[in-house]
C-alpha cells in the first residue's frame, strides 16, 4: 500500500463503483481503469510484435504460442459462424477474448487498487481511496463499449452473410407451414409479434446484459477480495485467505472473458452459420 496521502474525494464504503479520474489530456479525463486498459493493450501489442517480428516457417517459442492461440480461436469460431464470417470478424472476437482476459488478470496483480492516495497513518493503517490502477473491466463504460461495437458489427456481419432480406425473414418469418391458410396467417402474425420482441431484445436487452454481466462479475470479484482483506482479524490471516481467493478469481478472469467471447460468437453464428451450411448443401448437391 502507498503512504501517499492526498484526500480529494469523499470516501465510499468498500470499493468505489466508478473509476477515479487521475488526470486529463486536453480536457479529456483519464481514469484509473483507462490506464489499466492502456497497459493491457500494450501487453498485447508487445507480445505480438515480439512473437512475429521475425516469423519462421517452422515456428518456435513465442511465435509458436501465439500461432497456437490464433489457430484454436479461428477453428472454434469457424465451427460456430462459418469460415467466411470468421475471417471477417476474427479481429474482433479474437482480440476481444485476449484483451478481456489480460485486463481481468491484470486486476489481480499486486498494486491494482492498493497503491494510490488515501488516508491514515503508518503502513498498516493506511487506506487507499484513490487507487492509481483499477481493473479495466471493472468499468461499465468500457464493457458498454464492447457491447456497442459488437452489435453494430453484428448487423454488418449478418447482412453480409444472408442479406437484409435474410435477416428480416429469420427474425419475422413464420417457421411453420400448414395447408390451412387461416392457420398459416395465424402463425405469420404470431411470428411477427415474436420478431418484434426479438428486435427489442437485440437492440435493448442484449447490450445491457453484455455490459453488466462482465462489469458485475469483475467488480464483484474485486469487492470479494477487498471484503476478505477488510474483515480478516489480522493481516496474516488476510494474506492466508487471499491465496485461494486469488486463485479462484484468476479462473473467473478467464471464464468471464470466454463467456463474453462465446456469446458474441454464438449470437452471430445463429444467422451466419445457417448461410454457410446452406452453401455447403448447394455444393454437395452440385457434385
Amino acid at each position: 500500500m502507498s503512504l501517499l496521502s492526498q484526500p480529494v474525494f469523499a470516501v465510499e464504503e468498500g470499493l468505489p463503483h466508478a473509476p477515479v479520474d487521475l488526470f486529463s489530456v486536453f480536457g479529456f479525463p483519464v481514469n484509473n481503469s483507462m490506464v489499466a486498459a492502456g497497459i493491457a493493450s500494450l501487453i498485447v501489442i508487445i507480445v505480438v510484435q515480439v512473437a512475429m517480428r521475425a516469423p519462421k516457417l517452422i515456428p518456435s517459442g513465442m511465435q509458436n504460442f501465439v500461432e497456437w492461440i490464433v489457430e484454436l480461436m479461428s477453428n472454434f469460431l469457424e465451427s460456430i459462424m462459418g469460415r467466411e464470417t470468421m475471417e471477417r470478424g476474427f479481429w474482433f472476437f479474437g482480440g476481444l477474448l485476449v484483451f478481456i482476459f489480460i485486463g481481468n488478470a491484470l486486476a489481480l496483480v499486486p498494486g491494482f487498487g492498493t497503491i494510490g492516495y488515501g488516508k491514515g497513518d503508518g503502513f498498516w493503517d493506511f487506506e487507499v481511496t484513490q487507487p492509481f490502477l483499477r481493473g479495466a473491466n471493472a468499468n461499465d463504460n468500457l464493457t458498454a463499449a464492447y457491447a456497442a461495437v459488437f452489435f453494430v458489427m453484428w448487423f454488418y456481419w449478418c447482412f453480409r452473410a444472408i442479406g437484409v432480406k435474410g435477416v428480416l425473414v429469420d427474425i419475422f418469418g413464420s417457421k411453420v407451414k400448414f395447408p390451412n391458410p387461416i392457420l398459416n396467417l395465424t402463425f405469420v402474425l404470431i411470428f411477427f409479434l415474436v420478431g418484434l420482441m426479438e428486435v427489442f431484445t437485440i437492440i435493448i436487452v442484449r447490450p445491457i446484459a453484455f455490459t453488466f454481466r462482465l462489469y458485475g462479475n469483475i467488480f464483484g470479484g474485486e469487492s470479494f477480495l477487498d471484503t476478505i482483506y477488510r474483515t480478516a482479524p489480522n493481516h496474516f490471516l488476510a494474506t492466508l485467505f487471499m491465496i485461494p481467493a486469488y486463485m479462484w478469481e484468476f479462473v473467473v478472469a478467464f471464464i468471464q472473458a470466454f463467456v463474453f467471447f462465446i456469446l458474441t460468437a454464438v449470437f452471430t453464428g445463429i444467422l451466419t452459420n445457417s448461410a454457410a451450411h446452406g452453401s455447403d448443401k448447394d455444393a454437395t448437391g452440385a457434385h
